[in-house]
């Protein structure tokens, strides 16, 4: 795995960490971030070799990008999802947590990391938490890591 150092950015007023060399983003989204979605799939009764997402994550490039907040799409099933079982409604727990964070960024200048898009669809993959609170703080512009699936060169 590549080295790589996470520079302070602030965009809007937002102090973010960063990486910004495309080939250690790919490392780190394919090492650190892919064991958090692995284990989240697990969680959810899921099977992570079979998760279409985590099957396209080492084919695509990656980029840092300063994005309009009002571009980015969330998706429906993970707003919509409950666990009666655990009596746990994600979109009740992410405003709470939200909340939380506006308060800290607000308050304590907490420094967070850029979200993570799915660039074809500009689909919000992981970030919800900050997203909200960024979007509560009527931010416009904020940090976001965008995977593209890497295009063959046709000669």
């Amino acid at each position: 795995m590549k080295r790589f150092s996470t520079p302070i950015r602030r965009l809007e007023g937002v102090t973010y960490w960063v990486i910004d060399d495309a080939e250690a983003i790919y490392d780190y989204i394919n090492t650190e971030i892919r064991k958090e979605w692995e284990a989240d799939a697990r969680s959810e009764g899921r099977n992570p070799s079979e998760d279409p997402w985590l099957n396209t994550l080492s084919e695509r490039e990656w980029n840092l990008e300063n994005v309009n907040i009002n571009k980015i799409k969330l998706n429906p099933n993970i707003m919509n999802y409950v666990d009666n079982e655990r009596g746990y409604t994600f979109r009740e727990n992410l405003k709470k947590r939200a909340c939380d964070l506006q308060r800290e960024i607000e308050t304590y200048a907490l420094v967070i990391w850029p979200v993570i898009i799915r660039m074809e669809n500009m689909l919000l993959i992981d970030g919800y938490c900050r997203y909200s609170a960024l979007n509560a703080m009527k931010i416009r512009r904020i940090y976001a890591y965008l995977g593209s699936l890497q295009r063959p060169i046709i000669r």
